[in-house]
């Protein structure tokens, strides 16, 4: 009866220690996206280049959800949610006209660093790629 106690007691704590090493990442994620502004390098929509189209544009991620994506002039604002486990990020500017508007995706990540991040996304058929590079 003892083992089956100790068993029980290590099982709930290899629990907890998975869950804190899982928020431990999301947390580091949230620091490396929050901490600083973002740019569009480059963005391909199926074979066309577009990146010049974001050009005027610096984003700010926030740790409560939300983006803003500013010009000298405009502000569109929206949400974007980060996943670990699949290394996805979803994104909505629902009033944001483009080029902005397309951004609202799941986006999956390919590549990324503390200054960049690489993802890909399929919308209607086409294949879009971004590349965010940090200011």
């Amino acid at each position: 009866m003892k083992k089956l106690v100790w068993i029980s007691i290590m099982v709930c704590l290899l629990g907890a220690c998975a869950k804190a090493i899982e928020e431990k990442k999301e947390d580091i994620i949230l620091d490396a996206m929050t901490n600083g502004q973002w740019y569009i390098y480059s963005f391909k929509e199926g074979s066309a280049d577009i990146s010049s189209s974001f050009s005027p544009y610096t984003f700010q991620f926030y740790r409560d959800g939300k983006v803003s994506g500013f010009t000298t002039e405009t502000e569109d604002k929206g949400t974007w949610v980060g996943d670990v486990n699949t290394l996805s990020i979803i994104t909505n500017f629902p009033a944001a006209s483009e080029p902005v508007s397309k951004l609202n995706a799941t986006w999956k990540i390919t590549n990324n660093t503390w200054d960049y991040v690489k993802a890909e996304t399929t919308v209607q058929g086409v294949k879009n790629l971004l590349h965010l590079k940090k200011k």
